[in-house]
């Protein structure tokens, strides 16, 4: 990052959440800091304080930022999957930032904003109570869950290419389609929708 020349309490923030999102809370050193900012470490501590009242910041932060959600779309259904997926997103660009969130125990209050959206268009889908309830959480875990299983994929060792093939027509009941797509990795993204819109047509489409 370029030296600056008057320095901000906002740009202290912004490198601070940008080395965490690259390298993890470990990688977050005052003198670290200074040095991607250009400046002495007593300017960081004028601005922000310690490093502890710098992470609590940087979860703050986060909080307000994954309460900018937006539900778009015509229909209850096309507006809860608008909210899982800008979830799904939000989730997976920062989540080492998540993890600081959730080990200050804000996770609820951090997802409450996402929450009230899918539970007012569970209202509009006309769901009530605990069914209203039901579809939320269920909709909620399953972002979660996915982006959960993600981040596990990510970090596992990769496949060795000279393991014998899984799928075959035997193992695949005879159906070659099926094994040439089990075969090939998975298309995470066409995966999420559709696991978010066949949950949302069985609990919200119906009613909505």
């Amino acid at each position: 990052m370029a030296v600056r020349d008057a320095l901000s309490r906002g740009a202290v923030l912004d490198a601070a959440a940008e080395l965490v999102r690259a390298h993890g809370p470990g990688a977050l050193t005052m003198r670290r800091l200074a040095a991607e900012l250009g400046c002495a470490v007593t300017a960081i501590y004028w601005h922000v304080g310690n490093r502890e009242a710098l992470l609590d910041e940087l979860v703050a932060r986060t909080v307000e930022e994954m309460g900018e959600i937006r539900a778009e779309g015509r229909t209850p259904a096309e507006r809860a999957e608008a909210v899982a997926l800008a979830l799904r997103r939000k989730l997976r660009a920062r989540p080492h930032l998540i993890a600081l969130v959730h080990e200050r125990g804000l996770t609820e209050l951090m997802m409450l904003p996402a929450q009230r959206a899918l539970v007012h268009e569970a209202h509009a889908a006309g769901l009530r109570g605990a069914a209203a309830a039901e579809a939320v959480r269920a909709l909620q875990f399953q972002v979660v869950g996915f982006v959960l299983v993600e981040r596990n994929r990510e970090r596992a060792p990769a496949q060795h290419p000279g393991e014998p093939d899984l799928w075959t027509a035997e193992t695949a009941e005879q159906d070659p389609e099926l094994a040439t797509s089990f075969a090939a990795a998975p298309d995470l993204d066409t995966l999420f929708r559709a696991s978010v819109r066949g949950l949302i047509a069985s609990l919200w489409e119906v009613r909505g």
